[in-house]
């Protein structure tokens, strides 16, 4: 069984105090290139531990607890949720998103009146394309994570919020690639942003005009900046 953890109010300094999730690790899918030693954000430290934790089911429970999890917090409606500090949107083993798990998911997200928002590197085949775009349609906003800036730009292009990673070292704040602006993550460009005061991957393309790009980070940051060609 697959197991999920909510934390009401995070302690974690880049989100601020709002409420995240953390997923199963075997909600990853391999194809992810930070994948098992990859350079993976949540591979190591405190994260690291506590994903542990939530994998062998030590805390957490199944998906059909968030609902009971989330009633017992009292999140206030309108305030922001990250789904998924760690871990990806729940799959068959085999790359396919789980559909109806995921939309039961959106539908006790926007029943709580939240504001979720998360991020997937699940391979983007059709099947996959349609949960997510479903989720945005319905007010759970998904990034794609996308593997290049040229997959970001089109996938933005199609209308889907997307994101991207960049060098460890990219000191660009923003630009353009084919026609599509690219905004460096606000909180890794100024000390004292957070999740909670910018919120701009929380919003769909309707209020967003931009891929959003991560500097590599973390302990791995090395690692992810050679993948991508540091």
């Amino acid at each position: 069984m697959l197991t999920i953890h909510l934390t009401p109010k995070s302690s974690n300094a880049k989100t601020g105090p709002i409420a995240v999730t953390t997923s199963d690790a075997r909600t990853c899918p391999k194809t992810c290139p930070f994948y098992d030693g990859g350079g993976c954000y949540a591979a190591s430290g405190p994260l690291k531990l506590h994903w542990d934790k939530v994998t062998k089911g030590e805390r957490g429970g199944s998906w059909l607890d968030l609902q009971d999890s989330i009633a017992a917090a009292k999140l206030k409606p309108g305030s922001l949720l990250r789904h998924n500090q760690a871990g990806d949107l729940p799959q068959d083993g085999s790359g396919y998103i789980q559909s109806e798990t995921v939309g039961y998911l959106s539908t006790i997200f926007t029943a709580a009146k939240l504001r979720a928002f998360t991020y997937t590197h699940h391979v983007q085949n059709e099947h996959n394309l349609t949960i997510v775009k479903r989720c945005n349609q319905e007010g759970f906003t998904v990034n794609l994570s996308c593997d290049s800036e040229t997959q970001a730009a089109k996938r933005h292009r199609e209308g889907f919020p997307s994101v991207c990673v960049v060098p460890e070292g990219d000191q660009r704040r923003s630009w353009e690639l084919d026609g599509v602006k690219f905004q460096t993550c606000p909180a890794q460009l100024k000390e004292g942003i957070t999740c909670q005061s910018c919120q701009l991957c929380s919003k769909t393309l309707a209020d967003r005009d931009c891929v959003v790009a991560f500097r590599a980070h973390g302990n791995g940051s090395r690692k992810v900046s050679e993948r991508i060609g540091a």
